[in-house]
């Protein structure tokens, strides 16, 4: 499994526990991290320096729209990795 779907399966499964339950502190933290990478993957944005607001709110934009559009196009894969994740969690 290559880094980047490593990376979405800890994203799917703190999505699927959220859905579920309240997360602890640390699967907070955990999963805040990992929502962090997948929008720096899809707005390019990492290192960037400081950014303005309307920057970031632009990135934010622009890396939903850009990580919606890698579910849809992968609607296979991400259905079976959200099934993967609710199994692991017992759901």
């Amino acid at each position: 499994m290559t880094e980047f779907l490593k990376l979405l399966a800890i994203y799917y499964m703190c999505d699927s526990a959220a859905s579920t339950r309240p997360l602890t502190a640390e699967e907070l933290i955990g999963c805040q991290r990992s929502y962090e990478m997948v929008k720096t993957y899809f707005s390019g944005l990492e290192g960037e320096g400081p950014l303005t607001a309307h920057q970031i709110a632009a990135r934010n934009r622009a890396a939903y729209a850009g990580f919606k559009a890698w579910e849809t196009d992968n609607a296979i894969l991400v259905a079976n990795m959200r099934k993967q994740a609710r199994a692991e969690l017992g759901g």
